[in-house]
């Protein structure tokens, strides 16, 4: 008894350690692979080539030839051409239909009254033409109504047969002017950074009623604004606005390309990045980086393997190079018996960043609660090693960085970065998707200053940002591609370490529930905090379970990693406990009773449903419910009380194990707002109406 209380206080130390801070001897941080594979890995890389990449492809933002539409795009044969040049296994593109999309051709803003100046031209700055705008030739006078997107704005103001200017979102100021009140067109200088950047022009479009939309133009803050002053003051000002455009048939381009693994080719990981974040817009860290990236460590491996100084993987490495996600969906369809034999995605989005112009650090958005996952770790120790060895360190002084990550023309910034909780809207969306269950992970530069807008250019990137996200993301795949029983025993024990950090800061997150509730809602802010730190545990047990596939049938490691589940089980129990001693200190000092908060009548319909996927899930992707005439639109209206936000993760969460009050509780520990038993079981009713799945 008195050895099991000591065991149970050093786990209890351990836990309470990850969240007083990473704190680990400065001299000490090493990576996954050898110290001496790491500096070869240093050497190859070359944050220049990458950099390259992006200037050939994404200089700057050009209009589309017609001969692109009906063939293939540039960035699509620059690559294809490069993965030859570098040797790739297999390289080949494939191509998906697209839906007919916008294409502009010319776009011009005059001033004529009383000046004569030109305001913008899609010649100069191709964002300034609205995607979706139709052909319009008009002289009209220039009319300010402040937002342009409420009713109030309008009072007063006559707009009808006008160009409107308005500091409201471009698609918004389009509907409320022109779809509802007639104006001729519109001029937006909505901006995502007027402080920062009020030259900049973002990348905004308009939709609506085909008959009754015309054109918008986009203006850089700064530039609006010297409009707005000058009516104001009462000034009469005509402009001219020529805009022509079409729509244009054309096919998705999906660069893929492998390189085939010497024993175990038939297992895999895959890289993804979007070549395309749609057609008319090309930004140059978004994502052009990031396809530049996976290029570059395409590049590294293969020169490495050929030189002697790396062994070829025994898994095989996937590269995709895609359209954002309306290519990805189609690609994963064509290929699902290959992508189901895929370990992990690493999709790289937006990774080249300036990150001192823009105020970024580099992110790792994780897996969600869905997808435990050992990839977490993986990444989260090599982006920690970087970080180390690449800031100046008090206690190491004068030694400066200790292993510098640093292009010949890139910055000598420290290198800064967060762990994050999931976040979606990019390709890994798709991997990690229910029916699909390859787990990905999304690093990103964020935030980015220049994002979506005509500032998104080579210019406000850094090579040595792209060298160091290169290096962090070919030496994490590596780790997991060439992983043999050794590299899975060492994963292991990283994820169980990183696994008492979260857990500390779960049980921080789970107290401080308790701290800021109102007294009369104590015991439900207990609820909530209590399953918090339940569903933490269940993710740290089951990421270490994750860490078994890379080593199968391997008893070692199997026993290995069931000890430290049982670990963290004890711990689990012990920090319940203290949990719930802390809730009785808090009701106590607020003069209330701390009382177990019992089940609602929903949660107790949610315990005995357990929901199963249909056949139909295999390959399904998106939010939508496919067409059925079994249900209603009142019917989907009805039984859609889920938020929107919390689908994607609630439809992930349906394994057939799982019952809906479990799916209620993980999805609760992870969203910001409370998830009721009753919403998901108005989904899960709409799910089994469309047939994806049985209860």
């Amino acid at each position: 008894m008195i050895f099991r209380k000591i065991v149970i206080s050093i786990f209890i130390g351990l836990f309470f350690c990850g969240f007083a801070g990473a704190q680990i001897a400065p001299w000490h941080y090493q990576t996954l692979i050898s110290e001496e594979l790491v500096d070869k890995f240093i050497g190859e890389i070359s944050g220049e080539i990458a950099m390259s990449h992006v200037y050939e492809m994404a200089a700057y933002n050009r209009g589309r030839t017609l001969e692109e539409y009906k063939t293939t795009f540039r960035e699509a044969t620059y690559v294809y051409n490069k993965a030859i040049e570098y040797g790739f296994d297999t390289v080949e593109i494939e191509y998906f239909e697209g839906d007919s999309i916008w294409d502009g051709e010319v776009g011009e803003l005059w001033e004529i009254s009383p000046n004569l100046t030109e305001i913008a031209d899609y010649d100069d700055q191709k964002a300034v033409l609205a995607k979706g705008s139709k052909p319009a030739e008009v002289t009209a006078e220039l009319v300010y109504v402040g937002s342009g997107t409420k009713e109030t704005d309008y009072e007063g103001i006559d707009v009808k047969g006008k160009i409107v200017l308005g500091y409201g979102g471009t698609n918004s100021l389009h509907k409320n002017a022109v779809l509802e009140r007639e104006a001729a067109g519109v001029v937006s200088y909505s901006s995502y950074h007027p402080v920062f950047d009020p030259w900049q022009v973002p990348w905004f479009g308009i939709s609506g009623d085909e008959a009754k939309r015309t054109f918008a133009f986009n203006l850089g803050y700064g530039r609006g604004n010297e409009l707005r002053k000058r009516l104001e003051k009462g000034e009469k000002i005509t402009v001219r606005a020529t805009v022509k455009s079409s729509i244009q048939p054309y096919k998705h381009n999906i660069v893929h390309a492998s390189i085939k693994g010497r024993e175990l080719p038939d297992e895999s990981i895959i890289f993804s990045a979007h070549l395309f974040e749609g057609i008319a817009k090309q930004g140059a860290n978004d994502d052009i980086s990031g396809s530049a990236a996976i290029l570059e460590i395409g590049r590294t491996y293969l020169q490495m393997i050929k030189d002697g100084s790396l062994e070829r993987p025994r898994r095989t490495i996937h590269f995709i190079w895609v359209p954002e996600i309306h290519g990805t969906e189609p690609w994963i369809k064509k290929h699902l018996d290959l992508v189901k034999t895929m370990l992990v995605n690493l999709n790289l989005d937006m990774v080249g960043a300036h990150m001192s112009k823009s105020r970024g650090s580099y992110n790792l958005q994780r897996t969600p609660y869905s997808r435990p996952s050992y990839l977490n770790d993986v990444l989260q120790n090599v982006m920690e090693y970087v970080a180390h060895t690449n800031r100046e360190i008090l206690n190491n002084r004068p030694k400066l960085f200790t292993k510098p990550i640093i292009a010949p023309t890139g910055s000598r910034d420290p290198f800064q970065y967060n762990i994050d909780y999931h976040y979606g809207s990019s390709d890994h969306i798709m991997f990690n998707d229910w029916g699909v269950g390859v787990p990905g992970v999304m690093p990103i530069t964020w935030p980015d200053m220049y994002y979506h807008s005509s500032s998104d250019r080579p210019v406000n990137m850094d090579p040595t940002q792209l060298k160091r996200a290169v290096f962090i993301n070919a030496v994490s795949g590596y780790a997991i591609a060439n992983a043999d029983e050794q590299m899975a025993l060492k994963i292991a024990s990283d994820s169980y370490s990183y696994g008492f950090d979260r857990l500390g800061k779960e049980y921080k997150r789970a107290t401080e529930m308790l701290n800021s509730s109102a007294p009369e809602n104590l015991s439900a802010a207990y609820k909530r905090a209590s399953n918090v730190l339940k569903q933490a545990f269940i993710l740290q047990s089951e990421t270490l379970k994750s860490v078994k596939e890379l080593s199968k049938g391997d008893r070692g490691l199997k026993n290995y990693v069931s000890a430290l589940d049982k670990d963290i089980a004890k711990t689990g129990q012990e920090m319940e406990k203290r949990l719930f001693s802390y809730y009785e200190q808090t009701a106590k000092a607020l003069n209330l009773k701390a009382v177990k908060p019992s089940l609602t009548a929903s949660e107790r319909k949610a315990r005995k449903l357990t929901p199963k996927p249909t056949a139909l899930v295999n390959g399904y992707m998106g939010t939508t419910l496919p067409s059925t005439d079994l249900i209603s639109e009142e019917t989907e209206k009805e039984f859609s009380t889920i938020g929107k936000k919390k689908i994607r993760e609630l439809r992930r969460l349906i394994d057939g194990k799982r019952n809906a009050l479990e799916i209620t509780q993980t999805l609760d520990a992870q969203f910001e707002s409370p998830t009721d038993a009753q919403d998901v079981l108005n989904y899960l009713e709409l799910l089994k109406l469309s047939g994806l799945v049985k209860m």
